[in-house]
């Protein structure tokens, strides 16, 4: 490359390299983007968006998501509006996010719509799991981007967690990090939720242990779903009922909250066989994959309970994940009251 000189310094500089710089810089006609990892398929959808608002609007962007997050986008309306024109000058932006619902048919006439494009359009396609057939092709044949988001598997999630810390300017210790992973399960999206949130609470340089988590769980909302888990094996109706009262006023969703309560009770039916086995407690503590401070909770909690009363509990919480999916015409407040009474039945 030629070098230009310096009328100043009389040393040689590189001309700048505007012009692959603008290339570089110029959206695609088509972005693929999949994969598991929540977070940073949330961040990719938001960097694409604030792009396309701030070339052109709010008006040039148009956005296909599944109808109260049911089900798929509209692949129909989509083809139509990629095919469709447009009055406005600059280019378009279509997005579609949960494609992974889409079947062959709509994935067919989708693919078929981005390989005919108009140049001024730009197609953005989510993926949160698998891709359906022939949209990887008909993204790449337009030259466009394929991004990919694999979320780390749960034995690597802690690792993650300590280095997202790390990225916040704070050290979360890894015992600290295996908690997180058991109360709040493997959603990076809840997790990275959870890291800003520790962030604000240790301030730059600090530093979160297990102990600190501990006390926490009675003012944090994200940990506490599993403490109507904890009430139900402990037989306490009122705690159970106050507990389940005050996260469902918090804005928990009563499926989650089965979810969490019903993993609870069974790993304390875990501990409680393998108590009754004659199996040491800390080969129990292995057997749970917990961390040690929650493993020993979960034993404990296991000698002061019984087969009869967690086989019951358990019960309870199948008949309350049916109600929730169609099999009785009451309201999910109610369902889950009714489940938690039945649940504590022997502690009256």
């Amino acid at each position: 490359m030629k070098r230009a000189v310096d009328p100043r310094a009389g040393n040689p500089v590189r001309r700048p390299r505007v012009e692959n710089e603008r290339v570089a810089d110029e959206m695609k006609q088509a972005y693929l983007i999949h994969g598991t990892d929540e977070a940073k398929i949330d961040h990719a959808r938001s960097r694409l968006r604030k792009r396309a608002e701030g070339e052109g609007g709010t008006a040039s962007l148009e956005v296909f998501d599944p109808v109260e997050n049911r089900g798929s986008p509209d692949a129909d309306g989509l083809v139509a509006a990629i095919a469709s024109m447009s009055l406005m000058s600059g280019r378009r932006y279509l997005l579609a996010d949960r494609i992974e619902k889409w079947g062959k048919k709509q994935a067919g006439r989708v693919a078929a719509a981005v390989s005919a494009a108009p140049p001024e359009v730009t197609v953005v396609l989510i993926a949160r799991g698998k891709v359906p057939s022939g949209i990887t092709e008909a993204v790449k044949a337009v030259s466009g981007a394929v991004l990919s988001y694999e979320a780390p598997s749960r034995s690597r999630l802690p690792g993650h967690l300590v280095s997202g810390a790390a990225a916040r300017g704070y050290e979360l210790s890894p015992e600290a990090a295996g908690l997180l992973v058991s109360h709040l399960g493997e959603s990076l999206s809840r997790l990275e939720n959870e890291l800003d949130r520790l962030a604000l609470w240790a301030g730059p340089g600090g530093r979160v242990e297990v102990e600190d988590l501990e006390q926490m769980v009675a003012d944090t909302s994200e940990l506490k779903g599993f403490a109507l888990g904890d009430a139900v094996v402990a037989g306490e109706r009122r705690s159970v009922l106050r507990t389940a009262e005050r996260l469902i006023a918090q804005g928990s969703s009563v499926p989650g909250l089965v979810y969490t309560t019903a993993a609870a009770v069974r790993r304390t039916h875990l501990a409680l066989s393998l108590l009754e086995s004659g199996v040491p407690p800390n080969r129990i503590e292995r057997e749970l994959k917990l961390p040690p401070f929650i493993a020993r909770q979960v034993i404990d909690a296991a000698r002061a309970s019984s087969p009869d009363a967690l086989r019951g509990a358990s019960m309870a919480l199948a008949d309350l994940e049916l109600w929730t999916r169609g099999g009785a015409e009451y309201p999910d407040e109610l369902a889950l009251d009714l489940a938690l009474i039945a649940a504590t039945d022997d502690a009256g």
